[in-house]
């Protein structure tokens, strides 16, 4: 039986003025999409590099990288970022909100006999994002940091600022303590920053391509499949999954790709319904939608989904439900 594609209750619209302020000027957002962890202790660099699918033992002070945590079947347990600021003599962790508790307890089982401990920094501090193509010059004129590419600044009342990579426009993640949030807001958007909500980061950020935990990400996600490979070492030491990972580099590519679809109009998909063919392929399972929005300035609904392969050419029609939905392949 096929997973509907209607949606019962529709997510709310994005804004319009919200999205124009993310793609052509700046915006400012607080949403509860990632938290922050603190690792410590005179282990913790060779504990947590055993685990990561990325080089952090020799992290230089000041620079951030993007890895992933999986476990021995090579699925996803986290998607992160390890940066070399605001912990004195540690790591902080950029970790997905949904994830936390769950990686939580992942994190402390692998502590056997090492001198690491791993803090939870969700009840004093949150990620303030300031987004899109002027964010760099409301953030100076604000006074706070706009970190480079690769870079993890700690200045003042910020306590990591690390380079956007979680909505698909240039800007800057601000580890904040919470008391600060609203005081911060209000200076940005006194310094020309728009005040954008959930609705309008999931649609750019869907439109753009950028998966989020738990819709895209999940334990049922090998990294390579959701277009991870950046955070994924294939030349590193060992760590839990580098066997998959290695195994499906060799043979060449997974059999399923996280891709976007587009449809014109507004249609009330849902995240779960099931793609198949069209034509001579028509009935066919083509794949499933994993998050889906839609577009009021260009006035069409964007999705991500996983496509199995005779599907992944640019073009290609797909179908969910009754609705049509090119497949927008990713540049080679």
């Amino acid at each position: 039986m096929l997973a509907p594609a209607v949606s019962e209750a529709p997510p709310p619209a994005a804004d319009p003025a919200q999205l124009r302020a993310l793609g052509q000027g700046a915006a400012v957002a607080a949403p509860l999409v990632r938290s922050a962890l603190a690792v410590s202790g005179p282990d913790h660099r060779e504990w947590l590099e055993r685990l990561a699918s990325n080089p952090v033992a020799t992290l230089p002070p000041g620079r951030a990288t993007g890895l992933v945590l999986m476990d021995g079947k090579g699925r996803l347990r986290a998607d992160l970022r390890a940066a070399n600021a605001g912990v004195p003599d540690g790591l902080l962790l950029d970790v997905p909100e949904a994830a936390r508790a769950a990686l939580l307890k992942v994190l402390e089982m692998y502590i056997l006999r090492e001198k690491v401990l791993v803090r939870d920094l969700s009840p004093t501090h949150r990620w303030l994002h300031v987004l899109g193509p002027g964010a760099a010059d409301v953030l100076a004129r604000s006074g706070l940091p706009a970190p480079a590419e690769g870079e993890a600044r700690t200045e003042g009342e910020v306590l990591a600022a690390l380079p956007s990579r979680h909505f698909g426009v240039p800007g800057a993640d601000l580890l904040v303590p919470v008391a600060q949030v609203e005081p911060l807001v209000v200076r940005l958007l006194s310094r020309g920053a728009v005040r954008v909500e959930r609705p309008a980061l999931e649609a750019l950020r869907i439109a753009r391509g950028v998966p989020w935990w738990p819709a895209d990400l999940s334990p049922d996600v090998i990294p390579l499949e959701a277009g991870l490979d950046a955070d994924v070492s294939i030349t590193k030491g060992c760590y839990p999954g580098q066997e998959v990972v290695a195994r499906i580099t060799n043979l060449g590519q997974v059999a399923r790709k996280l891709l976007r679809l587009a449809a014109p109009g507004r249609h009330e998909l849902a995240g779960g319904a099931v793609l198949t063919g069209t034509g001579e392929q028509a009935g066919k399972e083509a794949g499933k939608l994993t998050s889906v929005a839609w577009d009021p300035l260009a006035d069409r609904t964007v999705a991500l989904g996983f496509v199995r392969r005779p599907w992944w050419k640019d073009g290609t029609v797909v179908r969910a439900g009754t609705v049509e939905l090119a497949v927008v392949a990713p540049q080679a």
